[in-house]
């Protein structure tokens, strides 16, 4: 059987309409979500004045459920929009997924 993953991206708001195109032009997935959320970092030397007031940055959280050979042909074209400025991820195994 092969493994299902999980994979989070969280990209600043410049970013996100370039990774919503890249994941909708992806025909390796049947969709994806997308969250806003409060980046909190000790390193502020990219935040805006009013993030360094506030204390976290707005970012934008992507989940992609993906079979794992899927993985670089998710990775590789994230890496293309990202050049200009590194985001973070991680892949998670799942142990199950479905509709309920």
């Amino acid at each position: 059987m092969l493994e299902q993953q999980l994979l989070v991206v969280l990209v600043p708001a410049e970013l996100k309409d370039d990774v919503i195109d890249m994941l909708i032009a992806c025909d390796d997935i049947s969709g994806f979500n997308m969250a806003t959320t409060a980046g909190f970092s000790k390193e502020h030397s990219q935040y805006n004045l009013r993030e360094q007031v506030e204390g976290f940055r707005e970012m934008f959280q992507f989940e992609v459920l993906h079979m794992a050979p899927q993985e670089q042909n998710l990775l590789d074209p994230l890496r293309q929009v990202c050049t200009a400025i590194q985001v973070r991820y991680w892949i998670a195994p799942l142990c199950r997924a479905g509709h309920l």
